[in-house]
Parts: structure tokens; sequence; C-alpha cells
């Protein structure tokens, strides 16, 4: 027969594992309820987050058309839609925005079209502006046009692709997003981490605006394009020329003339935008992008937007070529 202090020790030992378990019970509950309720404050969150994006990019499309009716021939740095949007306080956190013009760019895809040559020789001096290797330009033409041919200078078509270890085909159609260059032969993160901050991926057809574009991107006009050329038509970002050839006459003077066969796709006004919205909730960033064109007219005028993105492509050209490599 058991004794009663060993029986009050069995006892002891059954209350002591009850609590144990009614404790790791109760932690489990709280725990379920704790992850279910940040569950539903992140979707909450994060339809809060679209919905301001969503007023930001109204937002923007107002100050684009505000912009076209008092300035309906012509873009600055100096207009209402380059200042940007401070941060605001909103309910959960702060929001603001940014907007940038993308005629201020190198557009890869006039690089097919009846305009195509001159945007190519365009584009070699552009790798030359930017110290890159010009025969990355025959690897880029190849990508973008349809046929086989191999261009003469760095081309690549499909055999040069199916050859790499996780083979694929070359795109043979134009770009939807600068990312897709890092799929192009010989162009690796440090190449793409130059070059992506110049170049775009809109509609074939645009011209580059001369008073938003970058300095490389003015040297890519002619291969005697200095960098103290293009900076005089800059003017430090100031510049606010009414016409290509009040623009192009500082370069003239210099020596530098170039002629109207090569002023195609030049301009002084803009069409297209990348709207940039930064939401903070909860502590929590959120980052939304809109590729916006504006269109005068009567009939189909106004602001539309081409793309909606969230995230990655807000990253530096650097950090998002590392993150592609990283995939890879």
């Amino acid at each position: 027969m058991k004794s009663p202090q060993r029986q009050r020790g069995v006892a002891l030992l059954i209350a002591l594992l009850a609590v144990a378990l009614a404790v790791i019970l109760i932690a489990s509950l709280l725990d379920r309820g704790e992850l279910a309720f940040a569950r539903a404050r992140n979707a909450l969150r994060g339809e809060q987050a679209i919905a301001y994006a969503e007023g930001l990019e109204a937002y923007a499309s107002l100050v684009l058309q505000r912009d076209r009716d008092e300035n309906p021939n012509l873009d600055s740095f100096s207009d209402v839609w380059a200042i940007p949007l401070p941060p605001q306080q909103v309910p959960g956190g702060s929001i603001s925005a940014r907007m940038s013009d993308l005629n201020g760019c190198f557009n890869l895809n006039n690089l097919v079209g009846r305009q195509a040559p001159v945007w190519r020789k365009r584009l070699r001096n552009l790798l030359t502006a930017l110290e890159l290797d010009p025969s990355l330009a025959g690897a880029i033409n190849d990508w973008l046009d349809s046929d086989a041919n191999i261009d003469a200078e760095g081309g690549a078509e499909d055999s040069a692709y199916l050859a790499q270890p996780i083979p694929y085909r070359a795109g043979n159609r134009v770009f939807a997003h600068i990312s897709e260059l890092r799929l192009v032969r010989g162009i690796d993160s440090a190449v793409y981490a130059r070059l992506a901050p110049e170049v775009c991926a809109l509609p074939t057809g645009t011209t580059i605006n001369l008073n938003t574009a970058s300095t490389a991107v003015l040297m890519s006009l002619d291969s005697r394009m200095t960098a103290v050329l293009a900076e005089r038509i800059r003017q430090d970002r100031q510049a606010r020329w009414t016409d290509v050839g009040t623009a192009l006459n500082e370069a003239a003077q210099q020596g530098v003339e170039i002629t109207p066969a090569d002023r195609v796709g030049l301009g002084v006004a803009s069409s297209y935008f990348l709207a940039r919205g930064e939401i903070t909730l909860d502590g929590v960033p959120f980052a939304f992008s809109s590729l916006l064109e504006r269109v005068g007219g009567t009939v189909r005028g106004g602001v539309h937007v081409l793309q909606r993105s969230r995230g990655g492509e807000d990253l530096p050209a650097g950090v998002l070529a590392q993150a592609i490599d990283a995939g890879r």
C-alpha cells in the first residue's frame, strides 16, 4: 500500500502537468489570436495603401492636366509636375509622391520602326557616353527585331541564348520593362546599373524632350557632343527651350551641327510620366508606380494609365540588377 506522502507527490505532479498544459494551450490560443490580428491588420493596411496610391495617381493626373492647360507645348523641370509632394500625414501613417519625365530618357522601343537607323546610331553614342561597349547595341537590336539575321556588330539571336545553361530565346518584340535588358547577351549587373537610369520602355515613336533629357541622353544625339556641351543645353536642369532649333543652337555654335535628318524624334514637350508614391503605414513602407500618358485633343485627350506596378522597380538600378542576378 502506497504511503499518503507518496500519493500527495503524484497528485502534485499531475496538478503541475495540468497547469503546464493549460499554460501551453492559452499561449497557443493567444499566439493564434495575435497572428490572426496581424493578418487582418496587414490586409487592412494593404488595402488602405492601394486606396492611397489610387488617390495619388488621380492627383498626378490632375497636376499633368493643369500643366498641359498652362503650357500646352512645353515641359521642363520648372513645371508644377516636377515639384515633389512632401510627406503628408494620413490616418495610419504618411504619404509622399514624385513624378519623373520619361521623355527625358532613351526609349529602347524606338529602335524598331521607320526611324530605327537614327535611334540605333544614338544608342551606340549613348553606350559610348556611359563608357560601355558600343557593340552591345547589336545585341539589343537583335533582341528587338523579328528576323533571324545576326547584327554585324555584337549581335545575338536564338542560337546564342539557346546555348546558355538555362536556354531561352530572343524576345523578338519590344520591351515591356527595362529589366528585360538583363536577358540580353553582354548585359550583366554592372552594365545594367549604368544603363538602366538612362533608358525606358515606352510605346514606339516617342520623342526626347531636350529640356529634361540627362547629360548622357543629350550626348547620344551626336558622337561629337561632349559632356560640357550637353550641360550647356541642360543649363543645370533649368533649361526651358521653346523649340528644338534654339536648344541645339548652343551646340552648333561650338561646331556640333546636328542635321535635320538627325533631329527626328526630338522635342521640348512630354507625353509620358512615371508617378511614384511612397506610403508608410504602421511603419511598413509601400511603393507604387504608375506609367501615365498625357494625350492632347478632344477625342481621347486627358491622362491615361498605361501600367501600374508595386515595389521592386522603384529600387535603384544596381539593387534591382543584383536581385535579378540572385534569382537566376
